[in-house]
């Protein structure tokens, strides 16, 4: 979609943030964008991926969809070309911990040193402040929220899990995501999975003959503080798809 197609839709969204009310703003953690505009937000976790990301990013770019990765640290710095290749492309680029440990299982200093080395290393690579943080399994509690607070990032979770991890059918993750996709939903999927790159050109046919458009996360929070929940500690809320 060019810029000139996509720039009314760009407007609107403009329009109604600028209008919103302030009783959102400090939000930490985010669920799902407003259903204001029938909007969707792709998201892939884990990775770079050596094999299956190129083929990924290729296929999104035939889509024309731009989408947001979540990357682990350690795997970023072992494929820098690719995290930059992700951010050249258009998609937004997140903070999914250094080495993937559940923050459950982590000391306070061991989740500060996750959160501040995968963003360390995805902006050296990028040049591009790092705004978003997904803990590793949707896992986290009070002290993940203090901690992703006290760094200046956004937590975002998820309305819809494709399962795309599990092995199921591409028809079986079509008709889940299908089923609960609501103006604002964001969709969970996995950058190192085939499946999920089996199911993208039948899941965004199907989406956009429902009216929906596709955005990152810089674009459905520009300012990273709207959403239809605000969550203190606990599992993701308003998992439609879980």
């Amino acid at each position: 979609m060019t810029f000139f197609r996509r720039l009314p839709f760009f407007l609107l969204f403009a329009a109604y943030f600028f209008s919103c009310s302030s009783r959102l703003e400090g939000t930490t953690v985010l669920a799902s964008g407003d259903g204001f505009v029938r909007a969707v937000a792709i998201t892939f976790d884990d990775g770079p991926h050596e094999k299956l990301t190129p083929p990924l990013l290729d296929l999104l770019d035939t889509l024309g969809v731009k989408a947001s990765f979540f990357l682990v640290g350690s795997m970023a710095e072992k494929n820098p070309e690719l995290v930059r290749t992700i951010r050249s492309r258009g998609h937004t680029v997140a903070n999914h911990s250094h080495t993937h440990r559940s923050c459950l299982s982590l000391s306070t200093e061991e989740l500060e040193e996750e959160l501040r080395k995968c963003s360390a290393v995805l902006e050296s690579i990028t040049s591009v402040p790092v705004r978003f943080f997904r803990p590793p399994g949707g896992k986290f509690d009070r002290k993940t929220v203090e901690r992703v607070r006290k760094n200046g990032l956004k937590m975002v979770l998820w309305d819809i899990n494709s399962r795309d991890y599990t092995g199921v059918s591409v028809d079986f993750i079509t008709r889940r995501v299908m089923r609960y996709a609501s103006s604002g939903s964001i969709i969970l999927f996995h950058s190192g999975v085939k499946r999920t790159v089996d199911v993208l050109p039948v899941l965004v046919a199907k989406l956009r003959k429902n009216g929906f458009v596709f955005v990152t996360l810089d674009e459905m929070f520009p300012r990273a503080s709207l959403s239809n929940s605000q969550i203190s500690s606990g599992r993701p809320v308003a998992q439609k798809g879980r």
